[in-house]
């Protein structure tokens, strides 16, 4: 199988109490094949403006199997800057700058691989769909969401997810989207029948995951040095994305999903210990299975 991934790429400015970088790379798209790429690198989409960088170009080339449905315009890539404090499960926007985004219309080259994975970043519901509905035999269509969309484009995105068969979002947008104050009682309300994985991210406190007839519930790996939280969700799902299609997974099971949340969990662990992408990007895949290895002794899997 294969992983198409379709999102953001992006220049970060973020500050937290550890410090402050300016125009790092970022965006959904990149930390999802920064995490993905140990296992699975996958093929990605998305939009950059003139002022992309070539060692930009240089990580892309490094993460992925392909990056031709990377589109350049004329303008400049879309920039966020945000900072946290002491909470650093929650981020304050200070700015953002769509910029080439901001009229994004995904290419999806035709050589691009229309079986396996398809994973529908944060972006406008509207083109997850548009997206979705040319990849109808890809096993696994898997969609992220913000607050902005569940506020905002609350009917685009209901009709979107009548077309995939997972769903990840943090526990606020969960709560947001069910209207429910227990998050337990929102991943009810949120799960669909032809869902067969919702995935629930909490920050510090973990993971739940809403199963077709089980739930899985795993606790984050317990760093003590946390810089930068950005792109741990989507580090997350690229991580899981990558296990299921590395090793091939037709069918979910309990023990499946353990597995693969748990090898996420530890991937994203070494995202939130450095700035950017470098959190994860300066580890080997020794480490990275060192640290697996020993999550699943913490929670005897």
């Amino acid at each position: 199988m294969a992983i198409v991934v379709v999102g953001s790429l992006a220049y970060d400015s973020i500050e937290t109490p550890a410090g402050k970088k300016e125009r790092i790379l970022g965006g959904s798209v990149t930390h999802f094949s920064n995490a993905a790429s140990f296992l699975s690198k996958p093929y990605i989409v998305g939009v950059v403006g003139q002022d992309f960088r070539e060692e930009s170009w240089d990580f892309l080339r490094q993460k992925t199997r392909s990056h031709q449905g990377v589109l350049i315009r004329p303008g400049k890539t879309f920039f966020w800057s945000g900072s946290y404090e002491k909470d650093l499960n929650e981020a304050k926007t200070k700015t953002t700058e769509l910029g080439v985004f901001a009229d994004f219309q995904p290419y999806i080259p035709p050589k691009y691989p229309k079986h396996g994975f398809l994973f529908l970043a944060n972006i406008d519901p509207l083109i997850q769909k548009q997206v979705v509905v040319e990849f109808p035999k890809m096993r696994w269509r898997f969609l992220d969401t913000m607050n902005f969309w569940i506020t905002h484009k609350a009917r685009e995105l209901d009709d979107v997810l009548n077309y995939v068969n997972g769903l990840f979002l943090n526990e606020g947008e969960a709560m947001l989207l069910s209207g429910k104050e227990n998050p337990l009682e929102a991943m009810e309300t949120i799960y669909r029948p032809h869902f067969e994985l919702l995935i629930m991210k909490r920050g510090s406190l973990g993971v739940i995951i809403r199963g077709k007839n089980f739930r899985v519930v795993l606790p984050a790996y317990p760093t003590t040095h946390v810089v930068d939280p950005t792109g741990a969700g989507d580090s997350f799902a690229g991580a899981f994305c990558s296990y299921l299609d590395s090793h091939h997974i037709q069918k979910l099971t309990p023990s499946v999903v353990k597995k693969a949340a748990s090898y996420a969990a530890a991937v994203a662990s070494f995202c939130v210990e450095d700035f950017g992408v470098e959190g994860i990007a300066k580890h080997t895949w020794k480490e990275i299975r060192q640290r697996w290895l020993e999550y699943r002794q913490m929670v005897f899997l």
